[in-house]
């Protein structure tokens, strides 16, 4: 989502770029190769050269960058390079501690470590998500989201369920790209809607909506927020309404 949002901003100020993504599309391992190339289209369309398939090999220059060489042995002159690899998080100070590190601080549903007393929200604590996994989600809104639910398990009051669908967003252009649920890349999607810029889709696992994501429809997306925490059946989500 960095390297696709640095890559709308820089073509906003009218400079040429190149988006280098080793995956078929961009997001693919995210969102899956479909809405990854619905994505890409959105990119092409704006003027971004994207090239899949093909990673960077090389960085060349000499107190600055002046090109790249790419995993095909094309070379490109470039003026900036920026590289969105994600993050790591930082869990060498609970060495020793007793707190399971697993990629993050390991928790369950509401935060609880695998010491007693000892909570965690935001980037650096990896939840249990609504389909038994668990995962770290760097976003600043579920930071927020999950301190509510802890806090309701810290005084007893019982933990909503809606409040811990994962959710992020990515302004990239003049299109807001929102993803609600535990998605999976290889979740079977149905893209219900696609008018050539804006899209919504649905992501169905086990025979279940997991998942939505959507392209500058924005109350399409929210509104399924119930729907996916109650693991709505997708044949009730796709039946046509009279």
């Amino acid at each position: 989502f960095i390297g696709c949002e640095v890559a709308a901003s820089l073509r906003g100020r009218g400079m040429d770029v190149v988006l280098v993504e080793p995956q078929a599309t961009p997001l693919a391992s995210v969102l899956g190769e479909r809405v990854g190339a619905l994505v890409a289209r959105l990119h092409t369309e704006e003027g971004v050269e994207v090239r899949t398939g093909v990673g960077v090999r090389e960085v060349r220059g000499d107190g600055r960058v002046t090109g790249a060489v790419l995993g095909d042995g094309t070379e490109l002159d470039v003026d900036v390079v920026v590289v969105g690899i994600g993050s790591v998080p930082v869990t060498d100070w609970l060495d020793g501690s007793g707190v399971r590190v697993d990629d993050g601080v390991v928790c369950d549903g509401v935060g609880r470590t695998s010491v007693p007393h000892v909570w965690a929200v935001g980037d650096v604590a990896a939840w249990e998500v609504s389909d038994g996994r668990r995962a770290r989600l760097e976003h600043w809104t579920n930071a927020g989201e999950q301190a509510k639910v802890l806090a309701g398990a810290l005084l007893g009051s019982g933990v909503d369920p809606v409040a811990q669908v994962p959710y992020f967003w990515s302004d990239q252009y003049d299109v807001k790209i929102q993803a609600l649920g535990a998605i999976r890349a290889d979740d079977t999607v149905h893209v219900v809607r696609d008018d050539g810029r804006k899209f919504l889709a649905y992501y169905e696992r086990d025979g279940r909506l997991t998942g939505v994501v959507g392209a500058g429809l924005p109350g399409q997306v929210m509104k399924m927020r119930g729907k996916i925490a109650a693991g709505a059946p997708i044949t009730e989500i796709l039946a046509p309404t009279s």
